[in-house]
């Protein structure tokens, strides 16, 4: 049978989550840049140079923070997608407690020893101003530490349990409210560098009140009562989310080095122009990871299924839509550099040349490193994590930092072309690296898989139910349990077509795995209303216990399956059963 329409879900879902991806990607970008510009506007150089050496210590939170909430949001989605709802929400609570602790403990440490990390970060009291503004808004800022776990952790989760918008939502309300909170606490109420900080807390508090609602368990899976934490999971759903996140723990040894490079051979405007940098730079990367965050949900979701065209499919839409945005941010920022270096609080001429030269060079490489995120944060969700890892640590360190050792001796103008050269010699690599590993074990996992999309028509069900008894035969099952497969396909994809469809036409997506153990498992998505075929003999029971022929069949599903599970996920029907 020819696939038609295999492409339908995964457009209609990816583009659900790409749109709130993208508006939570513009919030946090801008959040996390508007501590930059309103410091510059009030403090000039010295605050630029104070929020730059503060970027190291950001790094080192996120490494955690998106370790466990990615590697946990991934392993929620493949255990929904196989019907383990319960074990999901214990693992959601188990990475939460895991967060708390963490961040708690770093938070207590870092005030305990402030003097010594802000020596680590490139500065001391003999610094006088410099060393004054970075102490003030580190301290507040890593006191809050728990604020930002937590709600990093919450909006992974809520992505991949159906509650995109909700999480797209207090993701930009929180980063809009740290925005006008800095206008006011910084230039209104004249709070420097502490009034920053106070902006981006409260911030973090903001989008965890908005995202509570998605946590009580009434439309989707997620809660937070009774709270059962799986801790055992947290360590091995933060190895899986470390692929993607340990490129924070690289980006923050490259500022280290990059922030001495810069106040020893141009003193704090070097600095200060590498910070504006570094904000064009969070914007760029941020749209690429909201393409990211849009595709993880769907990429964990279907390697559950063991949906390889869902997954290319998905890839392919992730890469044109987060180059497109990002591609649109980098030529803007090329054509007008020195504007952006004004609103930073870059004001003196030599100043404004070095950065608008360096935000340009800065914009050649901006394609480039979307290709490498991109396909760094696809392979993650998909489970490979050695071509996530190889991507971070090219990018990251294997190239990044021998490049900027190398780009840093020249010193001057040729500083700035690390970016783009690094890009470019990531990609050569790990082009070398997919060639020379190309092949077999995808083609033969493949053939374990037979995929479909049927229209709402009959006469295609008897062709589907023909092709799935021969791959049945293909891999060798009894008699009995081929009878059953198909049995279960016909049963559930009529009750779709009567209950779900109508008289309107739509489709159904057919998925089957033969397992390594002798099982089958099967994946039906369709476009239907909100319809749950195993509840269908039970709501057609009558008084007199009689039961109508209809329901015979899936009652018999529901009895000789060894799972099966139903979920409405991104505005379809999901089924899983286990045969």
């Amino acid at each position: 049978m020819e696939r038609k329409h295999e492409d339908y879900f995964t457009k209609k879902i990816f583009r659900k989550q790409f749109v709130p991806a993208i508006i939570s990607a513009c919030g946090l970008a801008f959040g996390d840049m508007m501590d930059g510009i309103v410091v510059g506007q009030h403090m000039g150089v010295t605050g630029l140079a104070a929020i730059s050496l503060a970027l190291p210590s950001f790094m080192v939170m996120n490494v955690l923070m998106h370790g466990l909430g990615l590697g946990g949001a991934i392993r929620f989605s493949g255990l929904m997608a196989k019907g383990k709802k319960e074990e999901g929400i214990r693992g959601f609570q188990g990475i939460l407690s895991a967060a708390l602790i963490i961040s708690a403990l770093l938070s207590i440490g870092a005030n305990l020893f402030m003097t010594p990390l802000l020596a680590l970060l490139g500065t001391t009291e003999a610094d006088g101003a410099l060393f004054a503004v970075s102490r003030t808004y580190l301290q507040i800022i890593l006191s809050g530490m728990p604020l930002f776990f937590t709600a990093y952790v919450m909006n992974y989760f809520l992505r991949n349990d159906d509650s995109e918008k909700l999480a797209g939502f207090g993701f930009t309300v929180g980063n809009l409210s740290d925005i006008v909170l800095n206008v006011v606490f910084v230039l209104l109420l004249d709070g420097g560098a502490a009034g920053a900080a106070w902006a981006t807390l409260a911030g973090q508090l903001i989008s965890i009140c908005v995202y509570l609602p998605g946590f009580s368990g009434k439309t989707h899976s997620l809660r937070l009562l009774p709270f059962c934490p799986d801790s055992k999971g947290s360590l091995s759903c933060f190895k899986a989310g470390f692929a993607s996140s340990s490129q924070y723990l690289f980006s923050m040894v490259f500022l280290l080095c990059a922030n001495r490079v810069l106040l020893r051979s141009m003193g704090s405007v070097g600095v200060a122009v590498f910070d504006v940098v570094q904000n064009v730079s969070f914007l760029i990367i941020y749209l690429y990871d909201g393409a990211v965050k849009a595709a993880q949900p769907l990429l964990s979701t279907y390697c559950g299924e063991h949906n390889r065209p869902g997954r290319r499919c998905t890839m392919r839409l992730a890469l044109s839509r987060g180059l497109t945005a990002g591609g649109m941010v980098a030529l803007v920022t090329a054509c007008f550099p020195q504007s952006i270096c004004l609103v930073f609080g870059i004001t003196d001429s030599k100043a404004l040349r070095t950065g608008a030269y360096a935000l340009r060079v800065y914009c050649v490489s901006a394609l480039l490193a979307g290709v490498c995120i991109l396909l760094e944060g696809c392979y993650q969700a998909c489970g490979e994590e050695k071509k996530a890892y190889l991507i971070t640590i090219l990018r990251g360190a294997a190239v990044l930092l021998p490049v900027t050792l190398l780009f840093s001796a020249w010193g001057g103008r040729f500083f700035w072309w690390l970016y783009p050269v690094t890009e470019v010699l990531t990609l050569l690599i790990f082009a070398g690296y997919c060639r020379y590993t190309a092949g077999r074990q995808e083609e033969s996992e493949e053939g374990r898989v037979y995929t479909a999309t049927i229209h709402n028509k009959y006469e295609e069900l008897s062709s589907l139910l023909s092709e799935i008894e021969s791959f049945c035969k293909r891999w060798e099952a009894a008699a009995k349990q081929i009878y059953f497969v198909t049995m279960t396909v016909e049963e559930l994809c009529a009750a779709i077509m009567q209950n779900g469809f109508g008289e309107t036409d739509g489709y159904i997506q057919i998925t089957l795995v033969a397992e390594a153990g002798g099982a089958f498992s099967l994946h039906i998505r369709d476009n239907a209303v909100s319809f749950n075929p195993f509840s269908l003999y039970t709501s057609r029971l009558g008084g007199d216990e009689k039961v109508n022929p209809d329901a015979l069949g899936i009652l018999v599903i529901r009895e000789k399956a060894e799972e099966f599970f139903y979920r409405r996920y991104q505005g379809f029907n999901t089924l899983v059963v286990r045969i």
